[in-house]
């Protein structure tokens, strides 16, 4: 069993074996939904477009940590 702690904002950390088991990354889409008093988590996995994956290969020269810090908060 895995225990993470619900913030004051209603935000709660996944654990990182979980997180690896199912390759959740920053920016991954996560379905939620109620079933009885339990709360079912499970990532989305798009359906890839070819266009889209030519295009978002082609702008990787543009996505770096360093971007994702410059562009942190704005």
């Amino acid at each position: 069993m895995e225990l993470s702690r619900l913030t004051e904002k209603g935000q709660m950390t996944i654990p990182i074996r979980i997180r690896k088991k199912i390759g959740l990354k920053t920016g991954d889409v996560l379905d939620l939904r109620i079933e009885g008093d339990h709360i079912i988590m499970r990532k989305i996995r798009p359906k890839a477009d070819p266009y889209l994956t030519c295009v978002e290969e082609s702008l990787s020269e543009w996505y770096s940590a360093e971007d994702e810090e410059a562009w942190d908060g704005l």
